[in-house]
């Protein structure tokens, strides 16, 4: 989300401690990433913007997301709404 001059708004909290990055957003699903600085490192926060759902992630399971195979990207799909309960 952008206030239209390049900064990005704050959210709710700590001041300062959580920056809005962006909205990503497709036919699937829409996702808000945020910069949260309010534990002992910086984290990203993803929140799927339809459930509330949310997940803080640190740099090391960051990195562990550009390490992963095709078939765990495409296990991590099959949560949710999206599972097969037949397996």
């Amino acid at each position: 989300m952008s206030t239209g001059n390049g900064t990005s708004p704050e959210r709710p909290g700590k001041a300062g401690s959580r920056v809005e990055l962006a909205t990503l957003m497709n036919e699937f699903a829409s996702v808000r990433l945020t910069l949260d600085t309010a534990g002992h490192g910086p984290r990203l926060l993803v929140e799927d913007t339809e459930t509330g759902a949310e997940i803080l992630l640190s740099p090391i399971e960051l990195a562990s997301l550009c390490l992963a195979t095709s078939d765990d990207r495409l296990n991590w799909l099959r949560v949710g709404q999206y599972r097969d309960e037949r397996t």
